[in-house]
């Protein structure tokens, strides 16, 4: 049984297709099926039910899997003894929704090189519910998130809150109002991002009225201010989604009247992650921001 074959298993896992898996792992798709069938013979059971179209864990690879992410915590943890605790020297692999990241990571990454030129910080972008098991087993060492986040192997840094504001067109009804009452803007069928994305939830959470049922085909705030820059519809957008551009002259924001509908954003990592002085550096990084 080698590394490798584990690490082959766990992205055809995860993927749910070999070809996905071996585009993942950097090899053909040969090579990967080669590497999956050496570990099934040295284990003597089958880990995947493989069809034309889908892939399947066995119940013995269902088993299995929990088995190999801790192998590869313990072994992410092996390769950490390499750096001091104390250091920022190395790599810090961070994880990020996208919903923070294209409007935290222009500010902050700036800041961090130069505090810290010696580290070097490589992105994942990715939804939480990805991240997540990313995260715990060791594929990456933290992740910026929208919070709470209830997994008790990690720990939490909250970084910063983040108020929601209601975007319109210009000459929308709503655009000259000083500010909304949550409770109404479900009359105005405010435009979502798709199931999945933690900030749709989060808004459909803060603003009740809102069928959690809205049937959205959005995939990023960016196709949201586009769709209501257009003129079609309003939404509802994190502050620092509001950056300043052209289409600051299309569309209107409005606060909202108290209790503010926000969230909490917060730095997430395993609890036994060593290499605390990297993560201390960017929490202050992104805390100095003063957002």
């Amino acid at each position: 049984m080698k590394l490798n074959e584990l690490r082959y298993f766990l992205a055809v896992a995860e993927e749910k297709h070999f070809g996905r898996a071996a585009q993942k792992c950097f090899i053909s798709q040969p090579a990967l099926s080669i590497g999956i069938k050496n570990l099934e013979y040295s284990l003597g059971v089958v880990l995947f039910e493989r069809s034309a179209s889908e892939v399947f864990l066995t119940p013995e690879g269902l088993e299995a899997l929990p088995k190999v992410k801790q192998i590869f915590s313990v072994v992410q943890q092996l390769k950490e003894l390499r750096v001091s605790i104390n250091s920022s020297q190395g790599e810090l692999k961070l994880g990020i929704i996208f919903t923070i990241a294209p409007y935290l990571l222009p500010r902050v990454i700036p800041l961090l090189k130069s505090t810290a030129p010696e580290l070097t910080l490589n992105i994942y972008e990715n939804t939480t519910d990805n991240i997540i098991p990313m995260l715990k087993s060791g594929e990456i060492d933290a992740a910026i998130v929208a919070l709470p986040i209830y997994e008790p192997s990690l720990a939490v840094d909250e970084l910063y809150d983040e108020e929601f504001f209601v975007i319109t067109p210009k000459n929308h009804p709503l655009a000259n109002e000083t500010a909304i009452d949550a409770s109404t803007i479900h009359e105005y069928d405010p435009l979502l991002l798709n199931i999945g994305h933690c900030f749709r939830d989060q808004v459909v959470a803060q603003c009740p009225e809102i069928s959690a049922n809205n049937n959205a085909h959005h995939y990023s705030l960016e196709t949201i201010r586009n769709i209501v820059a257009s003129g079609q519809g309003i939404s509802v957008l994190p502050k620092y989604a509001l950056i300043q551009d052209h289409l600051q002259e299309l569309i209107s924001c409005i606060p909202f009247k108290g209790p503010v509908p926000k969230r909490k954003i917060g730095l997430i990592y395993r609890k036994e992650y060593t290499q605390l002085k990297k993560l201390e550096l960017l929490s202050e990084c992104v805390k100095s921001l003063h957002l």
